[in-house]
Protein backbone atom coordinates (compact mmCIF):
# COMPACT_ATOMS: atom_id res chain seq x y z
CA UNK A 1 0.00 0.00 0.00
CA UNK A 2 0.75 3.49 -1.14
CA UNK A 3 2.31 5.57 2.48
CA UNK A 4 -1.17 7.91 2.78
CA UNK A 5 -0.19 11.23 3.73
CA UNK A 6 -0.22 12.30 7.41
CA UNK A 7 -3.00 14.13 8.36
CA UNK A 8 -2.63 16.54 10.66
CA UNK A 9 -6.14 17.13 13.62
CA UNK A 10 -8.28 20.19 13.26
CA UNK A 11 -8.54 21.86 16.26
CA UNK A 12 -12.43 21.38 17.18
CA UNK A 13 -14.24 24.09 16.27
CA UNK A 14 -14.64 26.97 18.85
CA UNK A 15 -17.50 28.98 20.39
CA UNK A 16 -19.69 31.07 17.94
CA UNK A 17 -17.43 33.99 16.33
CA UNK A 18 -20.19 35.01 14.07
CA UNK A 19 -19.71 38.78 15.73
CA UNK A 20 -16.37 39.24 16.22
CA UNK A 21 -15.60 37.47 12.43
CA UNK A 22 -18.07 39.90 10.87
CA UNK A 23 -16.29 42.80 13.04
CA UNK A 24 -13.37 41.97 11.62
CA UNK A 25 -14.87 41.81 7.68
CA UNK A 26 -16.46 45.34 8.38
CA UNK A 27 -13.15 46.72 9.66
CA UNK A 28 -11.18 45.91 6.52
CA UNK A 29 -14.13 47.28 4.25
CA UNK A 30 -13.61 50.41 6.87
CA UNK A 31 -9.91 50.28 6.40
CA UNK A 32 -10.38 50.23 2.13
CA UNK A 33 -12.81 53.78 2.45
CA UNK A 34 -10.53 55.17 4.69
CA UNK A 35 -7.65 54.78 2.22
CA UNK A 36 -10.34 56.49 -0.73
CA UNK A 37 -10.66 59.14 1.16
CA UNK A 38 -7.03 59.60 2.05
CA UNK A 39 -7.05 59.81 -1.80
CA UNK A 40 -9.92 62.21 -1.72
CA UNK A 41 -8.14 64.57 0.76
CA UNK A 42 -5.31 65.62 -2.16
CA UNK A 43 -7.66 67.06 -4.17
CA UNK A 44 -8.98 70.50 -2.35
CA UNK A 45 -11.98 70.41 -4.31
CA UNK A 46 -12.90 66.97 -2.52
CA UNK A 47 -11.72 68.25 1.08
CA UNK A 48 -14.82 68.44 2.20
CA UNK A 49 -16.67 65.11 1.02
CA UNK A 50 -13.26 63.05 2.24
CA UNK A 51 -13.95 64.37 5.88
CA UNK A 52 -17.71 63.19 5.46
CA UNK A 53 -16.67 59.74 4.51
CA UNK A 54 -13.96 59.64 7.29
CA UNK A 55 -16.85 60.73 9.90
CA UNK A 56 -19.17 58.36 8.60
CA UNK A 57 -16.27 55.81 9.35
CA UNK A 58 -15.50 56.59 12.41
CA UNK A 59 -19.39 56.22 13.26
CA UNK A 60 -18.99 52.56 12.13
CA UNK A 61 -16.27 51.54 14.00
CA UNK A 62 -17.67 52.84 16.55
CA UNK A 63 -20.93 51.10 16.07
CA UNK A 64 -19.25 47.60 15.79
CA UNK A 65 -17.05 48.24 18.46
CA UNK A 66 -20.04 49.07 20.85
CA UNK A 67 -21.66 45.93 19.48
CA UNK A 68 -19.10 43.76 20.84
CA UNK A 69 -18.49 45.65 24.03
CA UNK A 70 -19.74 44.51 27.30
CA UNK A 71 -19.51 47.59 29.30
CA UNK A 72 -19.49 51.20 27.80
CA UNK A 73 -19.71 54.25 29.47
CA UNK A 74 -22.95 56.59 29.78
CA UNK A 75 -23.09 59.82 28.32
CA UNK A 76 -25.28 62.97 28.67
CA UNK A 77 -27.94 63.09 26.06
CA UNK A 78 -26.88 66.74 24.95
CA UNK A 79 -23.34 64.39 23.75
CA UNK A 80 -25.19 61.46 22.20
CA UNK A 81 -27.89 64.03 20.23
CA UNK A 82 -24.60 65.99 18.49
CA UNK A 83 -23.44 63.14 16.91
CA UNK A 84 -26.79 62.29 15.87
CA UNK A 85 -27.36 65.68 14.37
CA UNK A 86 -23.89 65.71 13.01
CA UNK A 87 -24.45 62.58 11.17
CA UNK A 88 -27.90 63.63 9.76
CA UNK A 89 -26.44 67.00 8.53
CA UNK A 90 -23.68 65.23 6.59
CA UNK A 91 -26.51 63.04 4.74
CA UNK A 92 -28.42 66.08 3.96
CA UNK A 93 -25.13 67.12 2.57
CA UNK A 94 -24.36 64.13 0.64
CA UNK A 95 -27.40 63.95 -1.00
CA UNK A 96 -28.00 67.68 -1.78
CA UNK A 97 -31.35 67.81 -0.33
CA UNK A 98 -33.28 70.62 0.71
CA UNK A 99 -32.62 72.41 4.05
CA UNK A 100 -33.27 70.88 7.25
CA UNK A 101 -33.53 72.98 10.30
CA UNK A 102 -33.12 70.72 13.51
CA UNK A 103 -34.38 72.23 16.58
CA UNK A 104 -33.29 70.98 20.38
CA UNK A 105 -35.09 71.42 23.93
CA UNK A 106 -33.17 69.11 26.15
CA UNK A 107 -33.14 69.76 29.80
CA UNK A 108 -29.98 69.18 31.49
CA UNK A 109 -28.94 66.11 33.68
CA UNK A 110 -30.33 63.16 31.02
CA UNK A 111 -27.51 60.62 31.06
CA UNK A 112 -28.27 57.23 29.23
CA UNK A 113 -25.67 54.11 29.03
CA UNK A 114 -24.75 52.41 25.98
CA UNK A 115 -24.61 55.84 23.96
CA UNK A 116 -24.05 54.54 21.20
CA UNK A 117 -27.28 52.39 20.54
CA UNK A 118 -29.05 55.74 21.58
CA UNK A 119 -27.18 57.62 18.87
CA UNK A 120 -28.54 54.98 16.87
CA UNK A 121 -31.98 55.17 18.09
CA UNK A 122 -31.67 59.13 16.69
CA UNK A 123 -30.20 58.72 13.85
CA UNK A 124 -32.90 56.48 12.46
CA UNK A 125 -35.66 58.88 14.33
CA UNK A 126 -34.29 61.51 12.20
CA UNK A 127 -33.48 60.42 8.98
CA UNK A 128 -37.19 58.79 9.01
CA UNK A 129 -38.16 62.58 9.58
CA UNK A 130 -35.42 63.92 6.59
CA UNK A 131 -36.96 61.34 3.82
CA UNK A 132 -40.40 62.60 5.00
CA UNK A 133 -39.60 65.93 4.26
CA UNK A 134 -38.90 65.98 0.43
CA UNK A 135 -39.11 69.35 0.20
CA UNK A 136 -37.37 69.96 3.48
CA UNK A 137 -38.48 71.58 6.87
CA UNK A 138 -38.37 71.69 10.53
CA UNK A 139 -37.58 68.80 13.39
CA UNK A 140 -37.78 69.35 16.75
CA UNK A 141 -36.04 67.34 19.67
CA UNK A 142 -37.78 67.68 23.30
CA UNK A 143 -36.01 65.53 26.01
CA UNK A 144 -36.70 65.95 29.80
CA UNK A 145 -36.68 63.69 32.85
CA UNK A 146 -40.37 63.62 34.50
CA UNK A 147 -41.34 62.24 37.92
CA UNK A 148 -40.76 58.55 37.02
CA UNK A 149 -39.27 58.48 33.55
CA UNK A 150 -37.12 60.05 30.61
CA UNK A 151 -39.29 61.03 28.25
CA UNK A 152 -38.10 61.96 24.32
CA UNK A 153 -40.10 63.31 21.60
CA UNK A 154 -39.07 63.71 18.09
CA UNK A 155 -41.79 65.63 15.38
CA UNK A 156 -41.13 66.64 12.06
CA UNK A 157 -43.12 68.73 9.42
CA UNK A 158 -43.34 65.38 6.72
CA UNK A 159 -46.13 63.88 4.80
CA UNK A 160 -47.17 62.04 8.28
CA UNK A 161 -47.53 57.44 8.26
CA UNK A 162 -50.40 56.07 6.09
CA UNK A 163 -52.79 54.95 8.49
CA UNK A 164 -53.18 51.91 7.69
CA UNK A 165 -49.11 51.34 8.72
CA UNK A 166 -49.51 53.02 11.60
CA UNK A 167 -50.09 49.52 14.02
CA UNK A 168 -47.08 48.08 12.34
CA UNK A 169 -44.65 51.06 11.84
CA UNK A 170 -42.20 48.92 14.13
CA UNK A 171 -42.18 45.61 12.55
CA UNK A 172 -39.58 44.79 10.29
CA UNK A 173 -39.53 45.63 6.59
CA UNK A 174 -42.76 47.92 7.13
CA UNK A 175 -42.29 50.90 4.66
CA UNK A 176 -43.61 52.98 1.90
CA UNK A 177 -40.45 52.42 0.28
CA UNK A 178 -39.04 49.37 -1.77
CA UNK A 179 -36.30 47.84 0.66
CA UNK A 180 -36.78 50.07 3.34
CA UNK A 181 -38.58 49.09 7.12
CA UNK A 182 -35.89 48.32 8.95
CA UNK A 183 -34.52 52.13 11.01
CA UNK A 184 -37.67 51.65 12.78
CA UNK A 185 -37.47 48.51 13.94
CA UNK A 186 -34.26 49.12 15.25
CA UNK A 187 -35.26 52.39 17.38
CA UNK A 188 -38.10 50.02 19.05
CA UNK A 189 -35.92 46.98 19.65
CA UNK A 190 -33.21 49.30 21.23
CA UNK A 191 -35.83 51.40 22.96
CA UNK A 192 -37.38 48.09 24.39
CA UNK A 193 -33.94 46.58 26.01
CA UNK A 194 -33.89 49.60 28.02
CA UNK A 195 -37.66 48.23 28.95
CA UNK A 196 -38.60 51.14 27.09
CA UNK A 197 -41.89 51.87 24.92
CA UNK A 198 -41.49 54.40 21.47
CA UNK A 199 -44.92 55.19 20.28
CA UNK A 200 -46.11 57.20 17.03
CA UNK A 201 -48.54 59.52 15.96
CA UNK A 202 -49.88 61.80 12.97
CA UNK A 203 -49.73 65.40 14.34
CA UNK A 204 -52.82 67.36 13.22
CA UNK A 205 -50.47 70.25 12.25
CA UNK A 206 -49.03 67.85 9.67
CA UNK A 207 -46.27 65.73 10.04
CA UNK A 208 -45.02 62.99 12.46
CA UNK A 209 -44.49 62.23 16.17
CA UNK A 210 -42.42 59.72 18.17
CA UNK A 211 -42.32 59.74 21.44
CA UNK A 212 -40.11 57.57 23.41
CA UNK A 213 -40.62 57.02 27.72
CA UNK A 214 -37.94 55.36 29.83
CA UNK A 215 -38.23 54.51 33.00
CA UNK A 216 -35.52 55.89 35.18
CA UNK A 217 -35.42 52.40 36.93
CA UNK A 218 -34.05 50.96 33.83
CA UNK A 219 -30.96 53.63 33.73
CA UNK A 220 -29.02 53.11 36.45
CA UNK A 221 -26.62 56.04 35.24
CA UNK A 222 -29.23 58.41 35.21
CA UNK A 223 -30.09 57.46 38.79
CA UNK A 224 -26.42 58.08 40.19
CA UNK A 225 -26.10 61.48 38.14
CA UNK A 226 -30.13 62.28 39.83
CA UNK A 227 -29.05 61.94 43.22
CA UNK A 228 -25.30 62.18 43.57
Amino acid sequence: MKNLPQRIPVDPIPADLTLPCLIHDLNNVFQTLVEAADLLSDDPRWLSLAATILRSIERGKEITLSMHATNTAAAAFEVVLAAAVSFVQDYVTLHNGPPVHIHRDVKPGIVLPRPWAWERVLINLLLNSVRAMPDGGNISILARQLRDHIEIIVTDEGTGIPAELLPHLFKPHVSTKAGGGLGLHIVNSIVRSEEGEVTVANRVEGGAEFTIIVPHSSIPAFTRSATA
